[in-house]
């Protein structure tokens, strides 16, 4: 289809015509005719160039104004979630803080120590932010993170501070611009309420946020040259600007009214909107973007210059009106010249080829004015045929230089829609115009390539119409590919912080790890980009990293839970993450899954290790398909949502220790016996265990909260007060002794210091020792009885000896005189009579020397030191060499001897007893060998005198040590029955034990065990 007049298409009159014989009115109305022909051709010819370029003009502002309008929307659906994923995680931290004050408030009151560290951690996760604060109900701040805290600095006077303390339901609050007292800067602060365990209002816990922070975000964002980023809230008032056109700092101290769609859009409450408006702070007129944050009472709005995104616009709209305005002149002035000349047949032949020319020159202008445009213009006959097309629109199909004239539009690049499906011509927006005469906008389809490839695309196609006739339809084209992607990553972005979201929302319940660990999981495999399989786990590093527990699943088979309910670490993919500590991918089944399952489909990995520092905590195992390629975004999202995951399980894992340790604690101090309670320094109880509350006919939770001194009589409060702060001032524990109506009890009241070395609280223990003393003064009179007896039987058993013997030597003196004077005159009868008296009364006598050494082993006046046991034994054998010698014995020390602490006459005895019992009661048969040796046992010296004797029957082993006791006749063996009964005294005097091992007929072996000292 051309664009101009074909000279040749006129009719022309005869050159050999003869003008005579012309009809002068036939000829004038020829001429008028021929003229009004001329000037409509003309007419109609700019005409139609004039729509065509006024079409194109209007369809580029419309639709850079919509593009600008769609980009707008887009940086802002950007802003919005980065800034909602900000106040999120303030929001989500500012809860956890104040769910842990609330927890110690609740087990007795706020720990500085604790506190601060808790406010520390936090604060070193929110680096956009100045700092964590805790201010309590008069508008002090109490708890704070280095470098924000004003002492005695009080914010009772901040709106948001008011409104908190006066809606117990008001959830997050979010301050006006106000400018820090500690920080020197323009913020905004995100507060929320802290109540007793009652309700009442306890403060606040509170983010500071500079609002450079905010404008830094802002300026990331390219709006271009007079473009614009702002942050209202619902004030509407608006509280952050890049760039600033305020006061320093983004700060409007006397804020811009703002525009009446604006208010509407934030009064309603709209969630998202774009309108056209001019700025009430610069006056510039803007297309604007606007998102709310999430349920926040705060909007974000990009505002894109018209000045700006209709730069490009204006320039080539002036271009291409510059070049119709010449093609109008050129064909007019053509049009002029041909009317004039057109009588004179020659001249008038030049004067046509001439504007014929400069036709076809302003057609070239045209095509080049069509050229130059970035977008792609292609013009189509009644039956969708190309008959133009600009390079932009050949560049973006991938056709030659010459390609397309003549080729069905349809046919070569609308064939098919974007799913693949075929896409009939009758449904094509083109074909559609040219029956029609609608002019149609698309904002998004997509066109083919000629290498088959798809070329997303906004086309408008409008008709060309002449004397009331469809003649054809220009299709206007963009490529979208790049708006495309910034929205897909905008939604992609919004999907991770989506998913993130719901972990840490999922971790602030209450409930157990592992039911926390399977909700996440699942966030995890339903986002829609991640190209995964809907299918994982997520294992748990058990106690001494060398096994992992499966803790969570989804969607996996019985066979493979079974199989993988523990894994050992360095075995098969999950335990080489958890070895390795780094990511692990497989694309398929390989030598590395080596836990096999029957029934196991193809299928690949990312197993990626959940790190707390050095310290493994799990792993994240998720499944892909056969083949799957690795993907560098998937990659840094799971990593993500690991190091998310260990957040939680680390602060579950301290929770339930938390837990554990509280349970115990309170275990153990009601298992004691002893009142204990804490108290602050006003008397204030923090705790207090049962046996402490039953004295007062209380349960601990009744006492916890109320004041000490209030439990106790009148009489009693200045004293217990002037001991608590004795205390406090000495800072040294103090014990008292507490009579009153029968009873007595032991005091102990102790300080405990803090982290700044100040008494932050007191534990008072009291023990009940009626009893005990009651009993003690029991014990003391009868230990007083039996030293008094003790000492009478000790004056008895002296008395007694040395009375009894006295007689007993003059009966035997005189028994054995009779003896000598009447050895010759007695019969057989009487002098064995004889015989056997002067036995007994010698018999007599050792046996009361013997019981009064007995009685006297122990005595107070015997002095204990410390002995070589060697030089002890020495002088046992040096006493016993005349038995030894005389039996034949031998006797070996096996073993150096130790030393121990002791009384040296009564060891020498002890030991002198056991070695004589072996040389007395050996066997008939062979010669006594006797080895003493000695063994460290745990803390004692076990001394062993093993013999070759007779031996002992097991039924004896206790009754040899009994006083008096014998297993044989005196006829066998002499001795009264008391040298083992002094053995077992002197061992139990020295602390130590001695027993027996023996089998008659093999011998025995004694063994004494004695404490263990040092030298």
């Amino acid at each position: 289809m051309a664009f101009g007049l074909d000279p040749m298409s006129f009719q022309r009159f005869p050159s050999d015509r003869n003008p005579a014989q012309t009809v002068p009115g036939r000829t004038d109305s020829e001429a008028r005719r021929f003229t009004r022909r001329v000037i409509l051709a003309t007419v109609a010819l700019n005409l139609f160039i004039a729509a065509v370029v006024a079409a194109t003009i209007s369809a580029g502002r419309e639709q850079q104004q919509n593009q600008a309008a769609a980009l707008a929307a887009s940086l802002a659906s950007v802003l919005r979630a980065n800034l909602g994923g900000i106040i999120g995680k303030i929001d989500l931290t500012l809860l956890a803080v104040a769910d842990e004050i609330a927890r110690q408030e609740k087990e007795g009151g706020i720990d500085p120590v604790q506190m601060e560290a808790l406010l520390r951690r936090h604060d070193a996760r929110l680096p956009e932010a100045l700092g964590l604060r805790v201010v309590d109900e008069t508008g002090i701040i109490r708890y704070a993170v280095a470098g924000i805290k004003v002492p005695q600095a009080s914010v009772a006077d901040h709106p948001h501070f008011i409104r908190l303390r006066n809606n117990d339901a008001l959830g997050l609050a979010i301050s006006k611009p106000l400018f820090g007292r500690a920080a020197k800067v323009w913020m905004i602060t995100l507060s929320r309420r802290l109540s007793h365990p009652d309700g009442s209002f306890a403060g606040i816990v509170n983010v500071a946020l500079p609002i450079d922070r905010l404008t830094e975000a802002f300026a990331a964002v390219d709006v271009r040259g007079k473009g614009a980023i702002a942050l209202w809230d619902d004030g509407p008032a608006i509280i952050a600007r890049y760039p600033e056109h305020g006061d320093p700092g983004a700060v409007f101290r006397s804020p811009p009214t703002p525009s009446a769609t604006l208010s509407q859009i934030i009064e309603t409450r709209t969630e998202t909107a774009t309108y056209m408006a001019r700025s009430g702070s610069d006056r510039v007129q803007r297309v604007h973007g606007i998102h709310r944050i999430g349920s926040l009472p705060l909007w974000v709005i990009v505002g894109l210059a018209e000045e700006d995104y209709l730069a490009d616009w204006k320039q080539q709209s002036q271009i291409m009106a510059a070049a119709t305005l010449l093609f109008i002149l050129a064909s007019a002035a053509m049009a002029g010249l041909f009317l004039r000349d057109w009588r004179h047949r020659h001249a008038a032949a030049q004067a046509l080829e001439t504007a014929h020319a400069q036709t076809e020159e302003a057609r070239h202008r045209l095509e080049l004015i069509l050229g130059s445009a970035g977008d792609g213009i292609c013009g189509v006959d009644p039956d969708g045929r190309i008959t133009f097309i600009n390079p932009a629109a050949r560049r973006m199909l991938g056709w030659g230089e010459n390609e397309g004239i003549g080729l069905n539009l349809h046919d070569e690049v609308h064939h098919h829609r974007a799913d693949g499906s075929e896409f009939p011509a009758v449904a094509c927006p083109v074909w559609q115009t040219l029956h029609d005469g609608n002019v149609r906008h698309v904002p998004r389809d997509v066109h083919w390539r000629r290498d088959g490839t798809p070329l997303p695309v906004e086309f408008t196609s409008a008709p060309i119409i002449q004397n009331g006739q469809i003649t054809g339809a220009v299709t206007l084209f963009r490529d979208i590919a790049r708006r495309i992607r910034a929205e897909t990553d905008a939604a992609r972005n919004l999907a991770v912080t989506t998913a993130l979201g719901g972990i840490l929302r999922h971790s602030l319940e209450d409930r157990p790890l592992d039911g926390i660990l399977r909700d996440s999981l699942v966030e995890i495999l339903s986002l829609p980009w991640l190209n995964l399989e809907e299918k994982g786990a997520i294992f748990l590093a058990e106690p001494g990293g060398v096994t992992l527990r499966l803790a969570a699943e989804h969607n996996m088979s019985p066979a493979i839970i079974d199989a993988c309910t523990v894994v050992k670490v360095g075995h098969c993919l999950c335990g080489i993450a958890a070895e390795r500590r780094q990511t692990i991918f497989a694309s398929h089944v390989d030598e590395r899954h080596q836990t096999r399952v029957e029934d196991m489909r193809e299928h690949g990995h990312y197993c990626v290790p959940i790190m707390n520092g050095p310290d493994l905590l799990g792993v994240l195992n998720t499944y892909v398909g056969h083949g799957h390629e690795w993907a560098k975004e998937e990659e840094r999202f799971l990593k993500m949502v690991a190091d998310t995951l260990a957040g939680i399980i680390r602060r579950k894992q301290i929770e339930q220790t938390l837990r554990d340790s509280e349970e115990l604690s309170k275990t153990l101090l009601n298992a004691t016996i002893d009142g204990a309670m804490l108290v602050d320094p006003g008397g204030r109880i923090l705790a207090a265990n049962e046996a402490m509350a039953a004295r007062f006919a209380r349960t601990p939770d009744q006492m916890v909260g109320t004041g000490f001194l209030d439990w106790l009589p009148p009489h009693l409060v200045e004293a217990r007060r002037s001991q608590l702060d004795q205390v406090l001032a000495g800072r040294m524990p103090l014990r008292t002794h507490d009579e009153r109506d029968g009873a007595v009890f032991d005091n102990r009241i102790y300080p405990v210091g803090d982290a700044e070395g100040g008494i932050s609280r007191i534990a008072v223990f009291s023990r009940d020792i009626t009893l005990q003393r009651n009993a003690q003064k029991t014990v003391e009179k009868a230990l007083a009885d039996l030293a008094r007896s003790n000492a009478e039987l000790e004056q008895f058993a002296y008395v007694a000896s040395h009375d009894l013997r006295e007689p007993l030597r003059a009966i035997t003196g005189h028994l054995q005189l009779l003896q000598r004077l009447l050895k010759d005159k007695l019969d057989d009868y009487a002098g064995e009579s004889l015989h056997f008296a002067v036995d007994g009364a010698r018999r007599m006598d050792a046996l009361i020397r013997d019981l009064l050494d007995y009685s006297r082993i122990g005595h107070a006046d015997r002095e204990m030191e410390d002995l070589d046991l060697g030089k002890v034994i020495a002088d046992v054998l040096a006493n016993l060499s005349a038995a030894i010698s005389e039996s034949g014995a031998t006797v070996t020390i096996r073993t150096a001897m130790p030393h121990a602490h002791g009384n040296r006459m009564e060891l020498v005895r002890l030991f002198q007893n056991l070695i004589g019992n072996a040389l007395k009661y050996r066997a008939p048969d062979r010669i006594p060998v006797v080895d003493l040796s000695a063994t460290r046992a745990a803390g004692t010296w076990d001394i062993a005198i093993r013999d070759n004797g007779i031996g002992i029957e097991p039924e004896y082993f206790e009754r040899i040590f009994m006083i008096f006791q014998r297993l044989h006749g005196r006829e066998q063996y002499e001795g009264t029955g008391i040298g083992l009964a002094v053995c077992r005294k002197i061992a139990d005097r020295h602390g130590g034990a001695i027993r027996v091992a023996s089998a008659p007929g093999e011998g025995s072996t004694f063994t004494i065990s004695l404490p263990a000292v040092e030298g």
